[in-house]
């Protein structure tokens, strides 16, 4: 798993490499093209696509210096300027129509634009009438009747020193609106009657009849109460989802303290066994001593309770599997076994099958340490690739908007 990481990120980096020269190539590999006198030449920007600047390295009497050239855009011909004029008056009344279907029926806000699509040419706005339409194109619907206005729009069109104007008419209605608006417009009205009749009164008297019909007020529902149960049942489930998650990392946390500290607990074991120590007595010899020395050590807290368990009466052969059963770890299971066999059989044998198990333990400590170390290293790539992926933007976003394709 950790070869493939690294494989991987070896991988990126060749990418990363590989495009970085691309680009270089790219940026720095091209040529001014020149005309057939000679002369080094910039092309212009379309009508109506605005200028742009180019940075450029000056080579004069042997001395490189650098130098911004502003790069207009192409100017229309008089020629070409008329047409485009006349292109402009056939499509301003299109374009400013905004949700209207037509001129004839105008019920919405226009769009008086400011400049021609795709042509650079400016365009400002006369009107006859600015009580019921203003110069942005928002209607004012305070002013408007329902038989409608007619407004006449003159566009006045610019480039440069030419200029074009176009005159047109609207006709200007008041904004479609529902039953329901209806009605909310009339209650309002109402309450402004209602507030004028009674504002030097301590209360406001609301409506209580529209056009014959009974009006009943209530006030509006306020639900932020869901929102707070909302938010109690995510704080309910996230306290409950993160003790689960302590109680995993500390189950976790646990066993492998338990394994790290195996083999010390087989070699000492089996250094009081070899010199002649009794089985029960070399417990409660390591438990008593681990108590000062090794205080927050699982292994010496479950060898501690096996010990009480013992002085209490309970069995020694029940107390070892006992023992092995709360460490809920495989080796600490077998030496719960192994203690509790040997009790029947006698501690013939014993000394060397604690040797060879500490022999295994070493080795699977090996293990535990070497795996540790791998899975700090893996951590680690996390920051590695983020730092690389803010390099990477650094140095290709700014090359590829630098692209003058």
């Amino acid at each position: 798993m950790v070869k493939q990481v690294y494989k991987r990120a070896i991988y990126i980096l060749i990418g990363t490499i590989f495009l970085s020269i691309v680009v270089y190539c790219v940026d720095n590999c091209r040529k001014i093209p020149q005309n057939k006198k000679g002369e080094s030449i910039l092309k212009r920007e379309s009508q109506g696509k605005g200028s742009r600047e180019e940075e450029l390295i000056i080579e004069f009497d042997g001395k490189h210096s650098a130098i911004d050239v502003e790069i207009k855009e192409q100017q229309y011909s008089k020629e070409e300027i008329q047409e485009v004029f006349e292109q402009a008056k056939k499509e301003i009344e299109q374009l400013i129509l905004g949700k209207n279907e037509s001129l004839e029926e105008v019920r919405s806000n226009l769009n008086l634009i400011k400049v021609m699509p795709d042509s650079g040419i400016e365009v400002s706005w006369e009107l006859d009438s600015y009580d019921v339409l203003q110069i942005t194109g928002e209607l004012r619907t305070e002013n408007l009747q329902d038989e409608g206005t007619l407004v006449k729009l003159k566009a006045l069109f610019t480039y440069g020193q030419e200029k074009a104007e176009h005159q047109f008419y609207a006709h200007v209605y008041p904004p479609k609106i529902t039953d329901s608006e209806q009605l909310l417009q009339s209650v309002k009205r109402q309450l402004q009657q209602a507030d004028s009749e009674t504002k030097e009164g301590e209360y406001l008297a609301l409506p209580t009849q529209l056009d014959g019909k009974k009006i009943s007020w209530h006030y509006k529902k306020d639900m932020r109460a869901f929102g707070l149960f909302f938010l109690g049942v995510v704080l309910a489930g996230l306290t409950v989802a993160l003790e689960k998650q302590k109680q995993i990392n500390e189950k976790k946390e646990r066993e492998v303290q338990l394994s790290r500290d195996y083999p010390q607990v087989i070699s000492t074991f089996n250094l009081y066994l070899g010199a002649g120590i009794p089985v029960r007595k070399a417990w409660f010899q390591m438990a008593i001593t681990a108590q000062g020395a090794n205080q927050g050590r699982y292994v010496y807290e479950e060898m501690a309770y096996t010990m009480y368990e013992m002085q209490n009466g309970a069995s020694e052969k029940e107390c070892y599997e006992h023992f092995g059963k709360r460490c809920q770890v495989a080796s600490y299971r077998k030496l719960g076994m192994l203690l509790s066999q040997n009790l029947r059989k006698g501690t013939k044998g014993l000394s060397q099958i604690l040797q060879k198990e500490a022999a295994i333990a070493f080795e699977e400590r090996k293990g535990i340490a070497k795996r540790l170390g791998e899975e700090a290293g893996t951590k680690l790539l996390g920051p590695m690739f983020l730092m690389l992926g803010i390099v990477l933007i650094i140095i290709i976003v700014p090359a590829f908007f630098s692209i003058q394709i």
